[in-house]
């Protein structure tokens, strides 16, 4: 696969955003090499909903890949049912080093070491299943990560010596209960600190192990969809980057909504707290996407859609969206939830005949707006001078004027004709007719031309009311043109 494929479909122009950062970490990484300092990186990259992120990453790995950098990436999501991150992120590194430890003897026994001191840390879980996910996940026998008494956490091991030697004793050996409770809390923070230490250590040791070609950090860990994680969890999972993975080699980039995850950070600690100034401690820098054009969002939209099943004036989707988007005064987030509402009405039409989107795209308009599929809520006003011209490849001798299709009209006279199939007949049998009503007819066409027909019925078209009803009763989770934001 070459960098042209893979960003093949990029209609946000994220590729040039991509080729930057690509040169910025790695030339960052070289340069704190350079000034004796860690060589690790903390990117996190900023876009508000449908700005592209998820899209991205996933090209931006496959682009890391080509250059021969180990990538691993991670759904924050996906995992945040999870009590700790710790696992997620060690099994997104485990399975991006799996081509790599099966070739190379001496980074399997480095990367081993790895995983068996990471087990030693104070990572809990309720119910042993930390222990569950490190054998599913990393291919390693709880017996070789958990020490002893690993499985109580440190607050219930203290509440334990506390309560239970307290019955025992007098007043006067409180003082020495405590005592001995703090020093066990002592001793296990060092112990704790010590295993840490030894962590990052033999991970650096691992990364170096690999066998790469790749410029600067060998190791990228890309993370996305944190800002629609718990709280908690988000939290969890940057600690845990900071503390353990932010290491000699490792370079980090996050794809966030950034005010999206400060309200959630915000949230965990109360309206008071600075949400900003907490993941600043955590992102050594952060870049913002530029908001997508307008025209380039609404073909990404556009692209998800089962054009086959669409009568559309002059055969292109996107003008005719985007138009409707600046008719109807739609901004881009509510664009979307609309046209997955069409997408939805798309994928349970069953017909031969192609759905009429000078109906249908109005229809899910006023739906979206009033919550009710009534021809009467649309707004007529709205498609008065809405005029489609020929395709800029028109044949300039055939005249422009020969193809202009007039929206309003178009919508008239396809209701007018909707409720009766001899209605449609009859429309077929006008000479003469303007571009616009030649433009309605085709598209009643495939529901008479060849096919045994019931004139008193009517057109397949009139059942879009009750399609977008039923459509508007799915609530479409995570949507995001580009995921992807």
């Amino acid at each position: 696969m070459t960098i042209d494929e893979i960003w093949a479909d990029d209609r946000l122009d994220r590729r040039q955003d991509a080729e930057f950062l690509y040169r910025f970490l790695t030339g960052q990484v070289e340069k704190r090499k350079k000034l004796g300092k860690p060589a690790t990186y903390v990117l996190n990259v900023d876009a508000g909903w449908g700005g592209g992120k998820s899209f991205f990453l996933e090209r931006f790995e496959r682009q890391l890949a080509l250059d021969n950098h180990v990538v691993a990436s991670i759904n924050a999501w996906r995992d945040d049912h999870a009590d700790d991150p710790y696992i997620a992120i060690m099994a997104a590194i485990d399975k991006a080093f799996a081509p790599y430890v099966k070739k190379e003897p001496k980074l399997q026994k480095a990367w081993s070491a790895v995983k068996a001191n990471g087990g030693r840390l104070a990572v809990k879980a309720a119910g042993g299943a930390l222990k569950v996910l490190a054998k599913r996940h990393l291919d390693i026998s709880p017996d070789d990560v958990f020490e002893a008494g690993d499985d109580a956490s440190l607050l219930e091991e203290t509440a334990e010596i506390v309560v239970e030697q307290a019955l025992d004793a007098g007043n006067k050996e409180i003082e020495k209960i405590f005592d001995g409770a703090l020093e066990k809390l002592i001793n296990q923070f060092q112990k704790t600190e010590q295993a840490m230490r030894s962590f990052r250590d033999r991970l650096a040791a691992a990364i170096k192990a690999v066998p790469t070609t790749g410029k600067g950090g060998p190791l990228f860990v890309l993370v996305d969809e944190l800002d629609r994680c718990r709280p908690t969890y988000a939290i969890q999972l940057l600690e845990r980057m900071k503390h353990l993975f932010e290491v000699e080699g490792v370079v980090f980039v996050f794809a966030t909504n950034a005010s999206q995850l400060q309200h959630s950070v915000a949230g965990a600690y109360g309206p008071a707290f600075d949400g900003y100034m907490y993941l600043k401690r955590f992102f050594d820098s952060t870049y913002a996407f530029g908001s997508p054009h307008a025209k380039a969002f609404v073909s990404d939209l556009c692209a998800n859609l089962d054009s086959s099943k669409i009568h559309v004036p002059q055969n292109d989707l996107v003008q005719f969206v985007d138009a409707g988007r600046v008719r109807f005064d739609i901004d881009l987030r509510s664009l979307q939830q609309i046209l997955d509402l069409i997408d939805a009405v798309i994928s349970a039409w069953s017909h031969r005949a192609r759905i009429e989107i000078v109906l249908l795209f109005p229809l899910c308009v006023a739906f979206h707006r009033t919550g009710r599929a009534n021809w009467d809520e649309i707004d007529t006003q709205v498609l008065d001078g809405w005029i489609l011209g020929p395709p800029p490849t028109e044949d300039r001798f055939r005249g422009r004027s020969d193809r202009t299709i007039n929206v309003l009209q178009a919508f008239h006279g396809a209701r007018r004709v909707i409720g009766s199939m001899q209605a449609i007949l009859d429309l077929s049998q006008i000479e003469n007719a303007d571009p616009t009503a030649r433009y309605v007819n085709e598209g009643f066409e495939a529901e008479w031309v060849n096919q045994a027909i019931d004139r008193n019925k009517p057109s397949i078209q009139h059942g879009l009311l009750q399609l977008v009803m039923n459509a508007g009763r799915l609530e479409r989770q995570g949507s995001s043109p580009t995921s992807a934001a």
